[in-house]
């Protein structure tokens, strides 16, 4: 694990440039699926997959062949679940009660009545929150699925429960480790230096660090599974 870890950190180090390009790229990315519902999805399933590949191989040098379908499919599945889930928590309005203030007149300027107040179906709601759930056990069960689709291992859409879990679990303590690393850094710079910008300098590092060092962590587990 600690031989992952210390590859991993030594390939973002030494390939920094092209670490922030990945984050830009997945940060423009991700910021389209959920600015786009469905759409953004399907974006972001189809060239996430592109991205991350083009990254491995320029920090590795290693040669892969990847299984872009299923790549995208092991994405779409999940992120279309989360997205249509998230869809109906923010806009899943199941009655809607309109005063009588409507009929005096109370019509804004583009036709639309001005509703009152909404009342929400609890029912619904925790429907949705299951179907959100759902996504994000998808999302585990799929995760060696879509880094192994990556590295060439797998051509067809399973779920591979033991594997995918050993990814989570390595990419979760990486992520664990490095961020309470730069908490303490970021407790040092706002006790010495300043508060006002630690915070910010915080979330800046932990993204320039753990996005794409996670990442390879997960790719160099998988090409050892």
């Amino acid at each position: 694990m600690i031989e992952i870890y210390k590859k991993a950190f030594d390939y973002m180090r030494k390939n920094f440039v092209d670490s922030i390009l990945f984050i830009i790229s997945s940060a423009v990315l991700w910021t389209l699926s959920i600015a786009i519902p469905i759409l953004g999805v399907i974006i972001y399933s189809y060239f996430y997959p592109n991205v991350v590949a083009w990254y491995y191989t320029k920090v590795t040098g290693d040669n892969i062949n990847p299984d872009y379908k299923t790549a995208f499919l092991s994405l779409l599945i999940p992120n279309l679940l989360a997205s249509i889930g998230i869809i109906y928590l923010f806009y899943g309005i199941t009655s809607a009660s309109i005063g009588p203030s409507a009929s005096a007149g109370y019509i804004n300027t583009f036709g639309l009545t001005n509703y009152q107040y909404v009342s929400y179906n609890p029912t619904l709601i925790i429907v949705e929150l299951v179907i959100i759930i759902i996504s994000i056990i998808l999302s585990i069960l799929l995760m060696y699925t879509f880094y192994g689709s990556i590295l060439g291992k797998v051509n067809k859409l399973s779920i591979y429960f033991e594997k995918s879990f050993i990814l989570l679990s390595y990419m979760l303590l990486y992520a664990i480790i490095a961020s309470i690393i730069l908490f303490i850094i970021y407790i040092i710079y706002a006790l010495i230096i300043s508060i006002s910008y630690g915070m910010l300098i915080f979330f800046i590092l932990l993204t320039i660090f753990v996005v794409p060092t996670v990442t390879l962590v997960a790719l160099l587990k998988a090409k050892e599974l």
